[in-house]
This record gives C-alpha cells, structure tokens and sequence, in this order.
C-alpha cells in the first residue's frame, strides 16, 4: 500500500492556484476550514484571531468588496489548504501534535501579512463588515473572543484619544 507524502507550505501554495482562479472552488475551501476549525478550536486559540480574519478576508474578496495583492490571497489559500489537509508534516490524526504545525503555519503567514491584515481590518471597522459567511447566506457573527478582542480594542483606543493633561 501506498503511504501519503506530507503536505508542505510549498506544495500548498502550487495547489492553492486553482482556488484563487475558481471562486465555487475556493467557497468549499472556506466552508471546509470552517468546519474543521470550529472542530479543532483549542488547539489553535493563539492564531485564532489570525485565522478568523483570513477567513473573513477571503469571504470579502470573493464577494468582490476587498481587494487584495494576488500573492497574499495566494499564500492565505495556500494556508487554508494547509489547514484542512490531515496529511501534513504532522498528520492531524495525532492527537494535539496534529495540528501545532497547522497553527504555526498559520502564525507564519500571519506575520508575512502584518499590513494587509493592517489594513483589512481597518476597512473592517470602516465598512462594518458584514459579508457573507462561507457556511450560508447567514452575515457574519463574531466569536465571543472576538468580541472581548473588539471591545478591548475600543478601550485602548479611547484611551489614547484622551488629552494627556485631562483631570480626573
């Protein structure tokens, strides 16, 4: 019998193409990823709100609201595809192991996209989201860390637009 070969980064990012070019392709990606990541959240809370927002973002080009350089969305797809295959570098089958490579993976091409993500949200806060999810017709809910993460946001930036000198 024929073993798998292992998913690289690599090799994911050649199998991504086809995604990025076909958006009902790239819907089941997403509602596939979807699926899996509501499975497997507690072994990816550190990229979570990472890989939220690569999903949120994908959903948005697809509909044609955010555009996006084409390397970025194809190294995010690639990331997506990383994420759903069970035979990566450490196949998901080995209990929690299984999916710390997903999670660096994640981490990895979250970091090589700090602008875009940057950016991405701020036309987030702008537009006031909304699109899309990959799992229906439904709009976009946020998580409950979500939540906390936006209202932790607004309390930071509230308290930066505070004048220095203002009495108590």
């Amino acid at each position: 019998m024929k073993k798998k070969a292992a998913l690289t980064l690599e090799q994911a990012t050649i199998k991504a193409a086809p995604y990025v070019r076909h958006k009902k392709k790239l819907l089941w990606l997403l509602e596939k990823a979807t699926r899996k990541s509501q499975r497997c959240y507690e072994f990816l809370l550190a990229p979570w709100e990472s890989w939220q927002i690569f999903l949120r973002l994908l959903r948005a080009h697809l509909a044609g609201k955010f555009c996006a350089p084409a390397d970025s969305i194809l190294i995010i797809v690639a990331a997506v595809i990383y994420f759903v295959s069970p035979f990566d570098l450490i196949p998901d089958s080995i209990p929690v192991l299984g999916l710390i490579d997903d999670a660096a993976v994640i981490t990895c091409v979250a970091r090589a996209n700090l602008t875009l993500i940057s950016n991405f949200r701020k036309w987030e806060i702008l537009h006031g989201g909304g699109f899309p999810s990959a799992l229906g017709s439904e709009p976009f809910k946020p998580t409950p860390i979500q939540k906390e993460f936006e209202k932790r946001c607004r309390e930071v930036f509230d308290r930066e637009r505070e004048p220095w000198g203002k009495p108590n």
